[in-house]
């Protein structure tokens, strides 16, 4: 939002979105007026929910006006405006916008931690291959060790044993962490991978099993408690346009008894009188 709209805004909270109608002229704001926010008469503006944050819906380009909130809910306007369908819509888009996110989060961590199993496979593998490496060099400095005893090159005879012993505890080393299911030696800046996870109301990466301090931040944090309320006032608007519906449909079954009733009441009505005619 520029400078410039920002301060028309303000001027509106102000002095009200008519500031600048002539003097004696009406200045009634009625709720159907199109500068105000409806969604702030009805219960919140998702716009001040957000702010500086990655779902940030920018400034609201309505007045926010406080005492047509507080006279809205006493109003025979109340609920017969259409508001509630129009804030249920907005918040259901905000909520789909946001499930997105979740599920784009989740695909990328999948596909993170199937990585992190194609390292932890490679290097299974590798770990594989370097038994057969020490395997064949092992047997080579046995026949070399066996051919210099022939030969009576006793020094390096026992070389080539001790060589050999050597190679024995490498591969033993690696045999027993693989029986064992030890953790295989990563790189630094592996090790120091935190493992993560998407959060189900806001969809936010957070690390697991992390400090109860963070995890009580988050929790209060503005997306995870804006994202909160839109799926609770969701369910409330339904269950409340629910209750309209039910009431609309009353009224119409009700007028239209209404109306039977008096065309059959005319209808007795011209019996009667053109009884007495006779």
């Amino acid at each position: 939002m520029s400078a410039r709209n920002a301060m028309a805004a303000m001027l509106d909270e102000l002095m009200g979105p008519k500031r600048n109608v002539e003097l004696g002229k009406d200045t009634t704001v009625t709720f159907d007026d199109p500068d105000i926010c409806k969604y702030y008469i009805v219960g919140f503006c998702p716009h001040d929910m957000f702010v500086n944050t990655k779902a940030d819906l920018g400034a609201c380009p309505r007045v926010h006006d406080d005492n047509l909130r507080l006279e809205y809910p006493k109003s025979d306007k109340f609920e017969k405006l259409g508001f509630e369908r129009e804030f249920l819509k907005f918040l259901s888009r905000l909520d789909e916008d946001n499930q997105r996110r979740i599920r784009k989060n989740l695909e990328k961590l999948k596909a993170s931690e199937e990585n992190g199993q194609k390292k932890e496979d490679l290097r299974k593998l590798r770990d594989e291959q370097e038994m057969a490496r020490l395997d064949e060099e092992i047997k080579k400095c046995m026949a070399e060790a066996e051919k210099a005893g022939e030969d009576g090159l006793v020094a390096k005879c026992k070389e080539l044993v001790e060589k050999a012993e050597q190679l024995g505890k490498q591969r033993a080393a690696i045999v027993e962490r693989m029986n064992s299911n030890a953790p295989l030696p990563v790189p630094i800046d592996e090790s120091q991978i935190k493992i993560m996870e998407v959060c189900e109301v806001c969809g936010s990466m957070l690390i697991k099993n992390d400090a109860q301090c963070r995890v009580e931040e988050h929790l209060s944090g503005k997306m995870h408690m804006g994202f909160s309320k839109i799926k609770v006032t969701i369910e409330e608007l339904r269950v409340c346009l629910l209750f309209v519906r039910c009431d609309e449909t009353f009224s119409v079954e009700l007028e239209r008894i209404r109306k039977r009733d008096e065309e059959n009441e005319k209808e007795r009505q011209k019996a009667r009188e053109e009884r007495e005619k006779r």
